[in-house]
């Protein structure tokens, strides 16, 4: 795949990227080994995880026990010559204490988190370091230079956000330009076409500035597969497995999308994933979708997506999904 660069960065991605939230979590080491493998031989080399990651997710306060960057950096360990071939980026400020459900952003805790994600990915520095979402308890012009001192002191090459709004994105750039930070590379936000509308705003405005975008969830967790039409339910799907975040998707509305997705997807002989990856790709301003693998298979499916070229005629319909 053809690499593009994220924001004004020095870092070259792929427009397919590997998120790891379900390593550890739904998938074995075993598992998550194959598909790393799998994805960096094909191309992709952006790897994406988090503090949070791991089972913790799913336990009330959900927190994480960072399972995730364990389990990449006990490969990275086994790989001894694939850390120079990906950009290795995790986020942090998700709740991490499974007796605490407040997470922060502080200067205390990044400086903490940091160090504990070096050593979990066995690695001495990340490529993209990212605020896993905006935090209201700490002013954010100490978290943003909390993290631009990370990129002056090598622990980091560069940094970003993730789940932050236009106004929020906006309030950000103001202060990383008024202190002269090291500027922000990249924004982390969900988008798919069932809700790109909802992204619209800060795509665009990252776009302007000049920010990278990640869009996770192109498959909207995978309803976009078409997986659930009618009320099915697979055995260890992710609705199976009772992931909370999936139900926001049943409902009428994007039932009624992914049955014309599937529509569009039966005419033109594209897959409805492809079509999902594909139709997100094709938005200007967006630099990498993150595919939540669980099989090896998924892999070779979206890097077809990245490769097509969808006709206009297709790209319209999609849009009156």
């Amino acid at each position: 795949m053809e690499k593009v660069k994220l924001g004004t960065s020095n870092l070259n991605v792929s427009p397919i990227g590997l998120g790891t939230m379900a390593f550890g979590r739904w998938i074995t080491e075993a598992d998550s080994d194959a598909i790393l493998t799998h994805a960096v031989n094909s191309g992709i080399n952006l790897i994406d995880t988090a503090d949070y990651y791991g089972p913790g997710q799913d336990e009330k306060p959900a927190y994480g026990d960072g399972t995730s960057e364990t389990i990449i950096g006990n490969w990275l360990s086994h790989n001894p010559g694939a850390r120079s071939k990906i950009v290795l980026a995790t986020k942090v400020g998700s709740n991490t204490n499974p007796v605490m459900s407040n997470p922060t952003l502080s200067r205390e805790h990044i400086r903490q988190q940091i160090d504990s994600s070096l050593e979990r990915l066995q690695t001495d520095h990340i490529d993209l370091y990212q605020a896993h979402l905006f935090d209201n308890g700490t002013p954010l012009a100490e978290t943003l230079t909390t993290l631009s001192d990370l990129v002056d002191e090598g622990k980091i090459r560069y940094y970003g956000v993730s789940n932050y709004s236009e106004y929020q994105l906006k309030l950000a750039l103001g202060i990383i330009k008024d202190r002269r930070l090291n500027p922000l590379t990249s924004l982390q936000n969900r988008y798919n076409i069932l809700s790109n509308h909802d992204d619209s705003a800060v795509l665009k405005l990252a776009q302007r500035s000049h920010v990278g975008f990640l869009a996770y969830s192109p498959l909207a967790r995978g309803v976009l597969t078409g997986k659930y039409l009618n009320g099915a339910m697979p055995a260890n799907s992710r609705a199976a497995q009772g992931e909370p975040l999936i139900k926001e998707y049943f409902n009428d509305a994007d039932k009624k999308a992914v049955s014309k997705l599937k529509t569009i997807s039966d005419d033109s002989g594209i897959s409805m994933s492809q079509l999902a990856f594909a139709g997100v790709l094709s938005i200007p301003g967006i630099t990498t979708a993150l595919l939540g693998a669980s099989k090896v298979s998924y892999i070779d499916d979206a890097i077809k997506a990245a490769e097509l070229q969808l006709p206009q005629s297709v790209l319209t319909q999609m849009k009156s999904l």
